[in-house]
């Protein structure tokens, strides 16, 4: 019984080292806002984007992290004026607005904490 729970711990061992690895999940949506279509990425492409252009499309997509640069993203999307932003953590391309709360909310939190310490 000891050698064959072994070598089940030896198969289990080797197929988590063998594993290809977490592939990305991002929103994919085109001409909306807020998205709520999810697709697993392919493993060539590591992060997620987030693009804004004129007359306000955005655009969700996976993509490859090395070609997250203005140049690439407008010629790729045959776009001129845009802002982009790209992450590489899963589902982080929603929208603009819940990006913008997130880093908002980082800034607000140590003045907070400063005014709690002053009041106690």
């Amino acid at each position: 019984m000891g050698g064959k729970g072994g070598f089940i711990l030896l198969l289990l061992v080797l197929a988590v080292l063998c594993h290809s690895g977490h592939s990305l999940t991002c929103y994919t949506c085109v001409a909306s806002d807020v998205c709520n279509k999810t697709t697993v990425c392919s493993p060539n492409l590591d992060a997620c984007l987030l693009v804004n252009s004129e007359p306000n499309v955005f655009y969700h997509h996976c993509w490859k992290f090395d070609d997250c640069n203005y140049n690439f993203i407008s010629k790729a999307l045959g776009l001129r004026k845009l802002e982009y932003h790209c992450c590489q953590q899963d589902l982080c391309n929603r929208n603009a607005a819940a990006r913008g709360a997130g880093s908002q909310a980082l800034l607000l939190s140590p003045l907070l904490v400063a005014a709690w310490t002053l009041c106690l």
